[in-house]
């Protein structure tokens, strides 16, 4: 197997997507792993190797849980009477950005325009988001919630706040904090380094 070392992250994740084409975030960590105990190790410090294996632990771990968490999410979404958690996402994160339009609304979420735009026009279909123009700019449209769309949010708080707290079980407050301290730095980094907004919500 080609020495993956030496090939900016990236560039790794396009590779494998070319010759994966169904595979996604967690088969790739895997794929890594299996590259890195493939690759000539004389040409790397320990160092380098601990760095790149916590790396590759770190996305398996946090992709596990995103499945977790999905999994807990998912009946409460349905019930609220959506099909898609992107959904409900852009529902709240509506409530918590100022008037946003449907492009900035898509970056929020790291989507593309044309997803985001269907997934707002789905919204403005069931009543739980309006449009209106925008007095600095005739060609956007802000977004705002409905009256519809603020009680379905404000129900959704009861019915998953259970399930959040439930997420971080075992985990006492103090460690709780540190995580999430060390979760933020974590995405302002890659926020950064992708050219990527960072969440204007937390």
């Amino acid at each position: 197997m080609k020495n993956t070392s030496v090939i900016p992250l990236l560039d790794q994740w396009e590779k494998f997507i070319e010759e994966n084409p169904q595979k996604d975030i967690y088969a790739f960590a895997n794929w890594l792993l299996a590259a890195k105990q493939d690759q000539n190790k004389e040409n790397r410090s320990p160092e380098s190797d601990e760095v790149v294996e916590n790396a590759v632990q770190a996305a398996i771990l946090i992709t596990r849980l995103q499945r977790y968490l999905g999994m807990y999410v998912k009946p409460t979404i349905k019930a609220l009477g959506f099909t898609r958690e992107h959904e409900y996402n852009f529902l709240y994160q509506v409530s918590k950005m100022n008037n946003p339009n449907k492009n900035d609304l898509s970056k929020e979420n790291m989507v593309e325009f044309s997803t985001g735009r269907d997934i707002i026009r789905r919204l403005i279909l069931k009543n739980l988001v309006s449009e209106k123009a925008d007095p600095d700019d005739k060609r956007a449209a802000q977004l705002h919630l409905t009256a519809k769309g603020r009680k379905i949010l404000d129900k959704s708080f009861d019915m998953i706040a259970e399930t959040f707290t439930d997420f971080l079980g075992g985990l006492s407050l103090k460690e709780q904090v540190k995580l999430i301290t060390l979760l933020t730095k974590l995405n302002k980094y890659q926020a950064l380094k992708n050219n990527r907004e960072i969440l204007s919500y937390l």
